[in-house]
């Protein structure tokens, strides 16, 4: 019997993919080992290449599984595939190459062979298709909350971002296959599902019938047994009237949301072709506090954009400030080539990291001061494992609030209602009270 090891890279669509051809693989008879210390025919390396670290890390995870499987085929997938195919062939060890668009095939790429010459030809003719990859799952490995791939691709073209190259144009999933999906995790245990795409709230625009994000949460809202409907990263502008309507609407939605900001001046904001500008955002903010009780919000925030001035950055500051966002994820510009800010003048490094360093401590003290609010209070808790060593148990509140108690693994799936005691880090330490259901 064949067997495989997966090492996944990157955002939560890939991590829904290599569970998408675990499954596919294990119906086709192939095993998987997680340890480092076991054999396996098959290393497949599910890659990112949002930034350049993320280049250096898919290379770094070449050579290790080289050396560790010195006998398995390596296999290499994942958006770093789609624009390195060349360079990544040529690596010493690499067996065989697969874009994402053909991840759903993988099964039957790995029975016929990785030197197949007619593979690769037939892989070749392939290359320009972009429809939307039938890949489907039963349970997300590893998570309490199950994440729920319902778009591909991007119809933006921010400046300094590889992600419409790699992932080409917006492509949805058919409704029907969403809400068949929900149900088979539900019945494997699951409460919470996290639609997540390439740019979500692009979903339904290239559909024939009229059809739009809104239409996906109200029929996933309809089944039973799924406690929690939750949206992973969707654009400003894809924030429309009827989603944040459906969200104040829909009990079962969560009032959280993942907005990416990038910067928080105008200049900037034109220059990296982003589609709103910072009075938008703030509006925007403002009204889904107004309209969704404990709304709480995370986001993406860059620094050093080419030709970022001082001033410019001190307003990405400013906006953080009026926003309160509850976590920021803090990225350094990296020049990624073939997009339009790869063209343009970058700042000294050190300057960079300089301003990497005062977000990340601005977000830091934000954080903590929008965390602090809910000191006291009591909360529903979905449990989603059993820390390291036992006797403590980790969730997520509705809103998004990271939260740790007494407890063990038979409480995972399982809502608590617990009072929130004190913060440590980005994390509540909480009391336990009873069992409940979320809606």
């Amino acid at each position: 019997m064949k067997s495989v090891r997966f090492i996944t890279l990157g955002c939560k669509v890939n991590q829904y993919e290599t569970q998408g051809m675990r499954e596919s693989l294990a119906r086709a008879g192939v095993t998987e080992n997680t340890s480092a210390g076991d054999g396996c025919d098959f290393v497949v390396i599910n890659t990112c290449t949002v930034t350049d670290a993320a280049d250096k890390e898919n290379r770094y995870w070449i050579r290790r599984m080289r050396r560790q499987h010195p006998e398995a085929k390596i296999v290499i997938t994942g958006c770093y595939a789609e624009r390195n195919r060349e360079a990544i062939e040529s690596l010493p060890g690499v067996d065989l190459v697969i874009a994402n668009h053909d991840k759903a095939r993988i099964a039957d790429y790995l029975e016929r062979g990785c030197g197949d010459p007619d593979l690769q030809d037939e892989m070749s003719e392939r290359k320009g298709r972009r429809e939307y990859a039938p890949l489907s799952i039963s349970r997300f490995q590893g998570h309490g909350r199950a994440f729920v791939k319902i778009q591909d691709g991007c119809n933006h073209a921010c400046s300094f971002c590889k992600v419409v190259l790699v992932r080409g144009r917006s492509r949805s999933r058919p409704l029907q296959d969403i809400v068949t999906e929900v149900n088979r995790l539900r019945d494997a245990g699951y409460r919470e599902a996290v639609f997540t795409g390439i740019q979500l709230g692009a979903y339904g625009a290239d559909s024939e019938q009229p059809l739009d994000l809104v239409d996906v949460l109200r029929a996933c809202s309809e089944i039973e047994g799924i406690e929690r409907l939750r949206l992973s990263s969707i654009e400003p502008t894809d924030v429309r009237p009827n989603l944040i309507a459906a969200l104040s609407e829909l009990p079962k939605c969560c009032p959280h949301l993942h907005i990416p900001l990038q910067s928080g001046d105008d200049a900037v904001l034109a220059a990296m072709n982003r589609r709103y500008r910072h009075e938008f955002y703030a509006d925007l903010v403002e009204e889904l506090r107004s309209k969704l009780p404990d709304f709480s919000l995370s986001l993406d925030v860059m620094a050093g954009f080419p030709s970022e001035s001082e001033e410019q950055f001190e307003n990405t500051c400013a906006l953080l400030k009026s926003v309160r966002p509850l976590k920021c994820h803090v990225f350094p510009y990296s020049l990624r080539d073939g997009t339009k800010a790869s063209k343009m003048d970058s700042l000294d490094p050190s300057v960079v990291r300089s301003r990497v360093n005062r977000l990340i401590g601005l977000a830091d003290e934000l954080g903590e001061a929008e965390r602090s609010r809910y000191i006291g209070q009591s909360v529903d808790v979905l449990v989603e494992k059993e820390l390291h060593g036992g006797g403590m148990v980790q969730g997520l509140t509705s809103n998004y609030l990271k939260v740790c108690f007494k407890g063990d693994a038979d409480l995972v799936g399982r809502f608590l209602r617990v009072e929130l005691l004190s913060l440590q880090g980005d994390t509540f330490l909480a009391r336990g009270q009873r069992h409940v259901m979320a809606v």
